[in-house]
C-alpha cells in the first residue's frame, strides 16, 4: 500500500501519501518566500522558514480535522472508515460503502465544510483576543490559517463531485429521483464542469495576471475533472457486480508453489512460465502464504538455488484470504484498498481458487457491455 501510517484516531488509520511530501514542501516554500516576507511587519530569513513549517503543519492538521469530521459521522451512520489518506490535493476519507440514505449523505458531506468554516471562525476569534501577537509571527500564522480554512470550506461547497458540495447535490438529486446511480452521474458531470471552470480560471491567471498560481489552479481543475467520474464508476461497479460471490469468478485450478521449492524453481517453473506477479504458497494441501516477484527480486541471484520459498514468502498469518462465499464487491474493494492484484480463496485451510482484479474487471466489462 502506497504511503506510510502517521497515527490512528478512533480506530481510523491516518495515512500519508508520498505526494503529500511534495505539497508540504511547496507550501512551506511559498509561505517562507512569498507570504511572510510580504506581511507587515515582514518576516524574512530563517524565521520565515520556521514559521512556514509551523503554518504548513497546522494547515494539514486542519485538513485532517476536516476529514475526521466526515469519517466520524460516517462511522455513526454505520459505515466503516478504515483510513484517511492525506495526499497531493488535500485529503480523503476512504469509506467502505456509500451512505444508505440522502439524509445520511448530507450529514456526512456537510460536516467537512462546516468544520473548516468553524475553524476559520475559531482562528478569527483567537486573533481578536490578541494572544497570537505575543509570539513572534503568531498573528501572521493565525491569520493565514483563518483565511485558508475559510477558502477550504467555501471551495468544498462547490456543487460537483468529488467535492462535498457535489455530494450534497447528489443527495438532493437522489431524494428527488430515488436513484443513487443517476444522481451520482449528474453530480459527476457537474464536477467535470467545475474542473473545466478551474482550468479556464488557471489559464486566465497565467495569461492575464501572469501568476504562477494559475498552474496550481489548472492542476486542481484537472484532478477534479478526472475524479468526477470515479464516483460514478465505483457505484456502477457495485451495481453491476452486486449479488456475485467470489466462487463465481475465482480462477481454478490454482497454480500453487510448494513452500520447500527453491527460488530458482520459483523463477523458472512459475514466474517465467505464467503471467502472474504473485503465487499462493502451499504446505502440502494447506495454504501457507503468498510470494511475489518483488520478494524474489530482493534476493541476490547467486542465493536462489539454496533459498526456499518459505523464507521470503508473506506467511498466511499476515494475509486475510478470501472465502468462496464472500461478496465479490467487498472482496474487490479490499483488494483495491490493499493494493494487491491477486488474493487466494481458502476453504477449510485449503486453497480452492484465486481471485484477481483483472478477472473482476473482465466480468464488470461484460456486464457493462450487456447492460448498455
Amino acid at each position: 500500500m502506497r504511503g506510510f501510517s502517521l497515527m490512528q484516531i478512533a480506530g481510523i488509520r491516518v495515512m500519508i501519501d508520498p505526494s503529500w511530501l511534495f505539497i508540504f514542501f511547496l507550501v512551506v516554500w511559498s509561505l517562507a518566500t512569498g507570504y511572510f516576507p510580504d506581511v507587515e511587519p515582514p518576516v524574512r530569513g530563517p524565521a520565515a522558514w520556521v514559521l512556514g513549517v509551523v503554518a504548513a503543519a497546522l494547515l494539514f492538521a486542519s485538513v485532517l480535522v476536516h476529514e475526521l469530521s466526515h469519517a466520524l459521522l460516517a462511522k455513526r451512520a454505520g459505515i466503516a472508515v478504515p483510513r484517511i489518506r492525506l495526499f497531493l490535493f488535500g485529503g480523503v476519507s476512504e469509506m467502505a460503502s456509500a451512505p444508505q440514505s440522502p439524509a445520511a449523505e448530507v450529514r456526512i458531506a456537510a460536516a467537512g465544510p462546516l468544520t473548516s468554516l468553524g475553524l476559520a471562525a475559531l482562528f478569527f476569534l483567537l486573533l481578536l483576543t490578541g494572544a497570537p501577537s505575543m509570539v513572534y509571527g503568531g498573528d501572521h500564522v493565525i491569520g493565514y490559517l483563518m483565511a485558508i480554512n475559510l477558502a477550504l470550506g467555501l471551495f468544498n461547497l462547490l456543487p460537483g463531485l468529488p467535492l462535498d458540495g457535489g455530494r450534497i447535490l447528489r443527495a438532493w438529486l437522489w431524494a428527488r429521483r430515488g436513484d443513487l446511480l443517476s444522481a451520482t452521474r449528474t453530480a459527476g458531470r457537474a464536477g467535470s464542469l467545475v474542473g473545466f471552470g478551474l482550468m479556464g480560471l488557471g489559464l486566465l491567471q497565467l495569461v492575464v495576471g501572469r501568476s504562477l498560481g494559475g498552474i496550481w489552479t489548472i492542476l486542481i481543475g484537472m484532478f477534479l475533472h478526472q475524479a468526477a467520474g470515479a464516483g460514478y464508476e465505483t457505484l456502477l461497479l457495485r451495481d453491476l457486480l452486486s449479488g456475485f460471490r467470489v466462487r463465481e469468478v475465482m480462477s481454478q485450478p490454482v497454480i500453487a508453489v510448494p513452500e520447500h521449492a527453491s527460488l530458482e524453481e520459483l523463477a523458472h517453473e512459475y514466474f517465467f512460465r505464467h503471467p502472474h506477479g504473485s503465487y499462493p504458497v502451499a504446505s502440502g494441501a494447506l495454504f501457507a502464504g503468498m510470494v511475489s516477484l518483488e520478494q524474489i527480486k530482493g534476493v541476490p541471484r547467486d542465493e536462489w538455488a539454496r533459498t526456499p520459498v518459505r523464507l521470503i514468502m508473506t506467511p498466511a498469518a499476515s494475509i486475510r484470504p478470501l472465502r468462496p462465499d464472500d461478496d465479490l464487491v467487498t472482496a474487490f474493494e479490499a483488494m483495491v484498498r490493499g493494493d494487491v492484484g491477486r488474493l487466494p480463496v481458502v476453504d477449510g485451510g485449503r486453497i480452492v481458487g484465486i481471485l484477481s482484479r483483472r478477472d473482476v474487471m473482465q466480468l464488470f466489462k461484460i456486464r457493462s457491455d450487456l447492460a448498455s
